[in-house]
């Protein structure tokens, strides 16, 4: 039996039979991709706000890109399964829930008349977009096009739609809301929307129109989305099924009392808040998780772990991630003036996603752009940390030395092959040397006293002993 609309009264199994009855609602959101991570994230947000009853919304998607097929959401009117499974409060935990709050799937390449019809609905003020890194791009495109090509050229057209049916009244505003995970996503596609909209000659009074009437708010989402799954054990069949850990986030920037009204279904849970800036929530997530990750990765692909629940379920690296996180991430960030309780909703859950048993995260995926990665995660909590502090952290400068040492021993992983032999002749004499290269790092890393003699210390160990005794003892 198919998963859809007509099908919801006959199914009986271990889903959430709430609400399942409940007919359709206005269509107030549009959602530029039909990708796992909305459907995991921002629909399900929506979905428990209907449930609760602080919003009352469905929701249009679009399929932008030329890939893909809209057909499977077409033949299941839209519903499918989020199951969720992980770890909380240190127990395995496994839910499955049937998201109903999807109206309409259009594909954007055959509908854009109809979606074009959507922008002029003044109760969908509400736009939400992941289009992947690579959708937020300033390309040349045609506005006029059915449609345009790139994603800013399709938001540009859709807003001028807008505009054009209900002009500058209160009625048009709109709430852009882009979850692609880049720095400042809004300010950056609002950049390319007016780019395009003046390079096309549109009206004064359109570009008038985007700076007062729509809310382009930066956010930041955050969600292990494994992908599709195939339900077992079911009653039903659904070909869009998908898993997600329990652990979400969902920050939105804007002191606008409009766009808190407006989206009712944020705040429903701690993990989802608007604020007047999330740059601390941005710098708590890429210093902790992505942080620890990072400084973790070495020592764990050194021990041949392939994925990071495998670390977790020997003591000695669970043990080094809290020790990194709680004894040297969390006070660099409180120095750095972040607020205690911020940090601490974000850190007291990261043990448990990392032992998460149902996702398998690669220690080699992680350690792609490795680099990249430790100048950008790694070297500035240095700067924190010794605005505070003479000596150096000790579960930094391991995880710093254990990725120096990976690199020196599997060369093939550095992604800069220019480094390659800065790292393949290092040794012990010309630690000071490969440190104070502003080239290779970005800064001089002499600059701390403490700095060099610990990855010394720490170097000395990983060329004698094993990593098992190194992390036992650490």
């Amino acid at each position: 039996m198919l998963l859809n609309r007509e099908n919801l009264p006959k199914i009986t199994n271990q889903v959430d039979q709430e609400h399942l009855s409940s007919p359709k609602r206005p269509t107030r959101v549009l959602l530029f991709g039909t990708g796992v991570l909305l459907r995991a994230l921002p629909a399900f947000c929506i979905e428990e706000a209907n449930r609760s009853g602080t919003f009352n919304g469905g929701i249009v998607m679009v399929k932008s890109t030329q890939t893909g097929s809209i057909e499977p959401f077409l033949k299941q009117d839209g519903l499918y399964t989020l199951c969720t499974a992980g770890i909380q409060n240190n127990k395995e935990t496994t839910t499955q829930q049937i998201i109903t709050c999807v109206n309409d799937i259009l594909d954007a390449n055959s509908s854009w008349n109809t979606i074009l019809e959507h922008a002029q609905n003044k109760q969908i003020n509400i736009i939400i977009s992941n289009t992947t890194e690579k959708g937020i791009v300033d390309v040349e495109d045609d506005l006029f096009a059915f449609p345009p090509k790139s994603f800013p050229g399709k938001l540009t057209s859709y807003l001028y739609a807008r505009f054009q049916h209900l002009g500058a009244t209160d009625e048009s505003k709109a709430i852009v809301l882009p979850t692609e995970l880049i720095d400042d996503n809004a300010v950056k596609l609002a950049q390319i929307v007016r780019k395009l909209a003046t390079g096309h000659s549109l009206p004064t009074a359109f570009i008038q129109w985007l700076d007062t009437h729509v809310y382009f708010c930066n956010t930041l989402v955050d969600r292990i989305v494994p992908g599709a799954i195939t339900l077992e054990e079911s009653s039903y069949t659904d070909k869009l099924a998908i898993a997600a850990e329990p652990y979400f986030l969902w920050a939105i920037e804007s002191k606008d009392n409009y766009v808190q009204q407006e989206l009712s279904f944020i705040g429903s849970s701690p993990y989802t808040f608007i604020l007047p800036s999330i740059a601390s929530v941005r710098e708590i997530k890429l210093r902790i998780l992505n942080g620890a990750h990072t400084l973790t990765a070495a020592a764990a692909l050194l021990a041949q772990h392939r994925f990071v629940k495998d670390s977790l379920m020997d003591s000695n690296y669970e043990r080094f991630i809290n020790r990194l996180i709680h004894q040297e991430i969390r006070p660099s960030l409180e120095a750095k003036g972040i607020q205690h309780n911020d940090i601490k909703l974000f850190s007291e859950s990261i043990i448990d996603r990392l032992k998460n048993p149902f996702i398998e995260h690669q220690w080699n995926s992680i350690a792609q752009n490795y680099h990249a990665k430790i100048k950008s995660r790694v070297l500035p909590l240095l700067s924190y940390w010794y605005a505070f502090q003479e000596q150096a952290p000790q579960y930094i400068s391991f995880g710093f030395t254990a990725y120096l040492f990976l690199m020196k021993t599997h060369i093939h992983l550095l992604e800069d092959k220019s480094l390659a032999d800065e790292f393949k002749n290092l040794n012990f004499d010309k630690i000071e040397e490969l440190l104070s290269n502003k080239t290779i790092w970005g800064t001089d890393l002499m600059i701390w006293p403490s700095w060099a003699p610990a990855i010394k210390q720490h170097l000395q160990q990983l060329e004698t002993v094993s990593i098992h005794q190194i992390m036992q003892r650490l």
